[in-house]
């Protein structure tokens, strides 16, 4: 795991867990797309699967938020 500061380490950070939650949102995406039978347990999951998506963005867009509010602080002390 990275650790620091550094837009790498950020990217190393964060870059897996919104790989495998587009991946998800793709595999489930192609059920629906293939034309097989879909059912409304089949649209509330790839739902469920949009918001766990967005909610994972959201975190870590937060997380980039507070680093950038952070390293300006930091500066603006100097």
């Amino acid at each position: 795991m990275a650790t620091g500061v550094s837009l790498g380490a950020l990217q190393e950070l964060t870059a897996t867990p919104i790989a495998d939650s587009e991946k998800e949102l793709r595999t489930v995406l192609s059920d629906i797309k293939s034309g097989k039978d879909v059912d409304a347990a089949h649209l509330l999951y790839y739902t469920q699967m949009v918001n766990q998506n967005s909610l994972t963005v959201s975190m870590i867009s937060s997380i980039v938020k507070e680093r950038a509010d952070t390293l300006k602080g930091c500066c603006q002390k100097f």
